[in-house]
């Protein structure tokens, strides 16, 4: 069954490719239009008020759709420039944006994505030698104090930020110095719970309540909701802001995968729905923000799945089978 109203999904994958589900429809487009032949795609992101515009972080830099992925333009980026893993809109002023990179590295834009600088973010002293660079995996500020601002490294802790990007500091603390939770994948705050920052790392989430100035994570005891630990992708609903998903898996390359949400901020997770059944590991959950019963998750073998209901039930949208390593994902 097709996802109720307008929502559109945008599914990027490493190896390879852009896909979109355009409303009442069951079958995947390739979005081809101003990208790079076999485009790397790991991070997507919408406007938060124009849906239709579209921004791409691909292995050639960022690229923007201004009419729901038909046409791509790329942004005033350095041509060597990393390859861009993740976006943030700054709270309250969508002009002001951040993008993470592989190698890692943080750039920052003020005019809508037009242009980007680049930060003086330093990766830290916590980096870990891995078969791939450090990764910016995730961004988040705090929307009761928008400049505070969190980024999420894979694998290398946590930095922040408290004067909107301008100088950053290592908040990595009793993470380190083991590769199972410096190895972040999911990063978020909420305005329910002001200078609080919640993450997900190899090990399971963890949360820390004081802008994680003290350096102290507090570990959640998630094996007591799950019989597997491995979380991956973190979302805070704008909408709701004691509600936050978390994708899961038994490990980075797993049989298994499945999805789970707080509803309260950390303190318990439940099992969202049925009709999942994911042979690899659940890699990103979003809900569309404007229709919030409208839950897309998407696993990294090229399984995805959608839900009009909140999560009660699911459909399977299968994409195409160049699409693995599946990473981006956007609703709305």
């Amino acid at each position: 069954m097709p996802l109720a109203g307008n929502t559109r999904v945008y599914v990027g994958a490493e190896s390879h490719g852009l896909y979109r589900l355009s409303p009442g429809a069951n079958e995947w487009e390739v979005l081809t239009n101003g990208l790079p032949e076999r485009v790397q795609v790991q991070g997507i992101a919408l406007h938060p008020d124009k849906p239709e515009v579209v921004f791409a972080g691909t292995n050639r830099g960022p690229y923007r759709s201004s009419d729901a992925g038909d046409h791509w333009e790329r942004l005033d980026y350095p041509s060597d420039g990393p390859g861009v893993w993740s976006f943030m809109f700054r709270p309250g002023d969508p002009r002001v944006m951040y993008l993470g990179t592989a190698p890692g590295e943080i750039h920052r834009s003020v005019n809508g994505g037009d242009s980007w600088q680049k930060l003086p973010a330093a990766m830290g002293s916590n980096e870990c030698q891995m078969a791939f660079p450090t990764r910016v995996i995730g961004l988040a500020a705090d929307p009761n104090f928008p400049d505070e601002i969190y980024a999420a490294l894979e694998v290398a802790g946590v930095i922040r930020s408290a004067d909107g990007g301008d100088t950053w500091d290592e908040v990595t603390g009793n993470l380190a110095p083991s590769e199972d939770t410096l190895d972040l994948h999911g990063v978020q705050c909420s305005a329910a719970s002001p200078h609080t920052v919640f993450i997900t790392t190899r090990q399971g989430p963890f949360l820390s309540p004081d802008r994680a100035g003290s350096g102290e994570w507090i570990p959640i005891q998630f094996g007591n909701f799950s019989e597997i630990t491995y979380t991956r992708d973190l979302w805070a609903a704008p909408y709701d802001p004691n509600l936050m998903y978390v994708s899961i898996g038994a490990a980075a390359r797993s049989s298994q995968g499945a999805l789970y949400r707080s509803r309260d901020l950390f303190r318990t997770f439940e099992p969202v729905g049925s009709g999942i059944t994911a042979n690899s590991t659940m890699m990103a959950v979003r809900a569309d923000t404007r229709a919030p019963a409208n839950v897309f998750c998407v696993a990294r073998d090229g399984e995805a799945f959608g839900s009009s209901d909140e999560g009660s039930t699911w459909t399977a949208y299968p994409l195409p089978i160049d699409a693995k390593e599946v990473r981006g994902l956007a609703v709305g």
